[in-house]
């Protein structure tokens, strides 16, 4: 009888959101590393209110509601773990207080450059008594835009119609790490999640310096926030566009809040930028073997890489798992869109892994076109656990370290290094 090393990683975030559990040779040390939120307490209804109702740099929103007619409440998309119905009901009461009717409310999806979503997708942010009741909009970056000048930077501002009709505009998002603009959240919402393709394309390219042929700049990069430029350029285009009042939350791996800022979005990014850099810290020991889960941004798996780089050796193997029904997230801004083509700002060169030896893709729904992004002489796809576990075996032998990351796309390492 084999002896086998079992671990549970949180899955399928926004399906029926169950741990998986994957299983190790017993000769084999097996570390699931530790998460600082796992002794977090997620706060409760009444400490979201209390939160919401006492904002950081802003007005109340009782105050910002006195004599307003539309309203815009805008959510981050899918490619992010917000459940926003937790907040949402906090938010119309105080707007209903304020007299304004429900067709006067509409929630506008964040997507930027990330397509569209249907009314599933909505369901599970906002709930279903919110998609019945209230308008539910998508985001068009390509058109219904109103232009509102250039940023100090030059880029020009193109934002959603729809919303700057709306003389109150709020925001609902969390913040995690972010391999351009250091952490999400934020102006965000407005840019790029609203923003116009000619604008984001400004932002992440001429700024930003991602693309081919470009450079990125040095303020750039995992964890860099503060003066970052591409982040500092977004907040100066929410500005223009007017967003009011946000609320940025940090969550626990439950994808519960631990904390919650209102208000001014600056000050409110910058406060769960903290929470963040204390809650979702990592270990990050150095194993022969790095698995890490998809789980907050599964649509998103390739983030995983960014911890794992940071725990495996030179001769290791990676194994992402990328396991979502839907697959990889459209980007109309970076995706290859065909064999020799791609977005405008799509980099050709193939990607290779920088650490370690091998990289295997762990999931049930296999996608060639996400295979095409990487050197296939050193990537393999793998359906069944058992057999990842049968072609680890050929590279690593008993006494292998092999380190277990719950969640690569929101686990930062204790001691990041950036690839």
């Amino acid at each position: 009888m084999i002896n086998l090393t079992k671990v549970n990683i949180p899955h399928h975030c926004w399906y029926d959101d169950k741990p998986f559990e994957l299983f190790f040779p017993d000769e084999w040390k097996v570390h699931l590393c530790k998460v600082a939120s796992e002794d977090a307490t997620p706060m409760s209804p009444e400490q979201i209110k209390t939160a919401i109702n006492n904002p950081i740099g802003q007005k109340s929103l009782t105050k910002l509601a006195e004599g307003k007619e539309e309203v815009v409440i805008i959510f981050d998309d899918m490619t992010r773990p917000t459940k926003t119905f937790q907040y949402t009901p906090f938010i119309l009461d105080t707007l209903h207080k304020a007299g304004i009717p429900e067709d006067n409310i509409r929630f506008i999806i964040a997507p930027g450059t990330h397509g569209t979503y249907g009314r599933r997708d909505f369901v599970k942010k906002l709930g279903d008594d919110i998609v019945s009741n209230y308008a539910v909009y998508n985001h068009n970056p390509y058109d219904i835009l109103d232009y509102l000048g250039k940023t100090e930077l030059g880029t020009p501002v193109w934002v959603n119609s729809e919303v700057m009709a709306c003389d109150l505009k709020i925001g609902i998002g969390t913040v995690l790490f972010h391999r351009l603009t250091g952490l999400s959240g934020g102006g965000k919402m407005i840019s790029p999640g609203v923003a116009g393709m000619e604008t984001i394309k400004y932002n992440h390219g001429d700024i930003g310096g991602f693309g081919p042929g470009l450079t990125p700049c040095k303020s750039t990069g995992y964890l860099m926030n503060e003066d970052n430029r591409m982040r500092m350029d977004m907040e100066e285009t929410a500005r223009m566009a007017g967003l009011d009042f946000k609320i940025d939350t940090v969550l626990n791996m439950q994808r519960n809040p631990i904390e919650l800022y209102a208000g001014d979005f600056v000050k409110t990014q910058r406060k769960a930028g903290a929470g963040v850099m204390k809650w979702h810290r990592t270990e990050n020991p150095q194993a022969d073997i790095v698995v890490a889960g998809a789980y907050m941004r599964e649509n998103e798996p390739y983030l995983s890489l960014w911890p794992m780089y940071n725990s495996v050796t030179d001769e290791g193997t990676i194994v992402m798992v990328n396991d979502d029904p839907e697959g990889d997230i459209n980007h109309w801004l970076f995706n290859r869109h065909g064999k020799e083509v791609g977005a405008c700002l799509w980099n050709p060169a193939k990607r290779r892994v920088l650490k370690g030896k091998k990289m295997i893709i762990f999931g049930n729904y296999p996608l060639k076109s996400f295979l095409w992004r990487h050197d296939l002489e050193e990537v393999v796809w793998i359906r069944k656990w058992d057999e990842v576990i049968e072609e680890l075996k050929n590279h690593h032998g008993s006494g292998s370290r092999v380190a277990v990351i719950p969640d690569g796309t929101s686990c930062i390492p204790e001691n990041p290094v950036h690839w």
